[in-house]
């Protein structure tokens, strides 16, 4: 089948984009994952599709083939797409791991239940992030972030989120991590907008402030200070409850997160 073209630049590890405080890197890799996704997610290619090969795609998107297997490889893991012996890649479902993930969010007590699980899981994923992190995951981390603080737009404010969080997975080197996120992905998307719905906070205020939150954890990862990126994560995510809830609530169990020292003037 003729596959959909896309107007990307030749094959350069990077291309620039505009952002604060000028131009920055983005990986040619994220953005045949970015059209690629969306030819799943917009109907372009249904359930049963067979993908075209690597070359077609490379030739199509104007990139080399370790670009669109790298692309690949994160649809794969989000359960877009799968394989099957000698006849190549298939599109497996919009929803890919989702569907057979987590149940979707239908009332507060899911909402609380998916905050608990993602301090479990996130506080750690910063923490290792920190430890482990290369520079140029560094780099994807800092673009993640600017791309949150540029979002305008509720429908895409969420998504813009998600992928700082997404991130951040993949500089933990864990990859069950990033698994679990991208299971995740409708949970914490349909979070974010729920903020847009109920949060008491403009729009412009809101973003800047979750943007200084996220600029907090990048400060921690960058120093490679794990213990301080785990705290600015865990207090980012009870935040982000409150925005949406408009109230702390009562647990069996809640970390202590005032008693340590701020990264930014060592203040609470």
């Amino acid at each position: 089948m003729a596959c959909c073209k896309t107007n990307l630049l030749p094959d350069y590890k990077y291309v620039q984009i505009p952002g604060p405080g000028g131009a920055m890197k983005l990986k040619l890799a994220d953005q045949v994952y970015g059209a690629l996704r969306q030819f799943v997610e917009g109907g372009e290619w249904p359930e049963g599709t067979r993908i075209p090969p690597e070359t077609e795609l490379a030739k199509n998107h104007g990139v080399s083939r370790p670009v669109v297997r790298e692309a690949l490889i994160r649809l794969r893991m989000e359960g877009l797409i799968g394989s099957r012996k000698g006849s190549g890649n298939f599109v497996i479902g919009k929803n890919g791991l989702d569907s057979g993930g987590y149940r979707p969010i239908e009332n507060i007590a899911d909402l609380i239940q998916a905050f608990e699980f993602r301090f479990s899981v996130e506080c750690d994923v910063a923490a290792f992030a920190a430890l482990r992190r290369t520079d140029e995951e560094l780099e994807q981390i800092r673009i993640a972030s600017a791309v949150v603080r540029n979002q305008s737009n509720e429908e895409t404010f969420g998504d813009a989120d998600f992928g700082f969080h997404l991130t951040l997975s993949r500089a933990s080197r864990n990859a069950m991590y990033e698994t679990t996120l991208s299971m995740l992905r409708t949970q914490i998307v349909f979070g974010m907008r729920l903020v847009g719905e109920f949060s008491q906070q403009q729009a412009a205020t809101r973003s800047e402030a979750i943007f200084e939150e996220h600029e907090t954890i990048v400060e921690a990862v960058e120093a490679r200070h794990a213990d301080k990126a785990q705290l600015a994560m865990g207090r980012h995510l009870m935040n982000s409850r409150r925005r949406i809830l408009g109230f702390e609530i009562a647990s069996d169990w809640q970390p202590t997160l005032g008693a340590a020292p701020s990264i930014r003037g060592g203040q609470n």
